[in-house]
């Protein structure tokens, strides 16, 4: 039994000197990832060089949420996701307070889940603060505050985040918690269209259609629409089939065209084809 065993580990020497450590850069890494050749990435992450890299952490708590070239286990991406926050990185602090908020891979836990969401947030993650408002603006584990969510989309939106800039303006349209305001909501979802954004979109489509807060301009609003609905927004797919379909907002009945998008909406929904996504 001894001589087996010093066999085996004078082979496995052998081996090791015949065959070197796999040298894989974090870089190399996601790259493997991006490809979706989700095993090599994995080997990658593994590596000595990676141990130490937050970036790798976090990216194998993503792996491990999905099931992505390893065994779905949200509570192993938590730990991997707890490794990284721990170590000060933003994304991970972000992902662990989803993980916290959703009750996945831990029990749900609202106090935690805005701890993590507020060390995101010390970095300038503007999902993080994206999130922080939503929360303040349903009151969904705080008491609901619409000026308190305000602030902190209002930092969202100044670090980039599209969504705080449209969820601003629906704030101030809506006159949710707040004095309404057309026109400060309509410069908010200007900001967000500029960047493209397919719910602003939709929403200023709506608003040229209805004469709310701007004049009345079908061919603006249609303009608006297409422009939501070539980028996804399922809402403004449906909208456009309606216009088509009852001949509004001084459309002729087009029956083809309004198939052609309510078709385009439900295969979406139904997982058939995906939404299209930015690069």
């Amino acid at each position: 039994m001894k001589r087996h065993v010093l066999n085996t580990g004078y082979g496995l020497f052998l081996l090791i000197l015949a065959c070197p450590l796999w040298a894989c850069s974090y870089e190399e890494g996601r790259s493997y990832y991006r490809a979706k050749q989700y095993e090599k990435a994995y080997a990658c992450f593994m590596q000595p060089e990676n141990r130490q890299n937050p970036k790798a952490w976090n990216t194998l708590g993503i792996m491990y949420n999905n099931g992505y070239g390893v065994e779905k286990d949200e509570r192993k991406a938590v730990e991997w996701y707890m490794k990284a926050a721990m170590n000060g990185y933003a994304v991970s602090q972000y992902n662990l307070a989803c993980q916290y908020e959703k009750g996945q891979g831990v029990e749900r836990d609202y106090t935690r889940a805005m701890f993590w969401y507020e060390k995101a947030a010390e970095q300038n993650n503007s999902s993080a603060e994206l999130n922080i408002g939503y929360l303040y603006s349903k009151g969904i584990g705080v008491p609901r505050d619409a000026q308190k969510a305000l602030y902190w989309y209002r930092r969202a939106a100044a670090h980039g985040d599209t969504d705080a800039m449209t969820n601003i303006a629906h704030m101030y349209y809506q006159g949710s918690g707040l004095k309404r305001d057309i026109n400060r909501a309509m410069q908010y979802y200007i900001m967000a269209v500029e960047k493209d954004h397919p719910r602003a979109q939709y929403l200023l489509g709506e608003a040229y259609e209805t004469g709310r807060g701007l004049e009345k301009d079908c061919s603006r609003a249609l303009y608006w629409y297409k422009k939501a609905a070539d980028n996804g927004e399922l809402l403004a797919m449906d909208r456009l089939g309606q216009i088509y379909s009852g001949g509004l907002c001084f459309q002729a009945r087009d029956q083809e065209e309004a198939r052609r998008w309510r078709e385009r909406s439900f295969r979406i929904r139904r997982g058939w084809v995906s939404s299209p996504e930015k690069p």
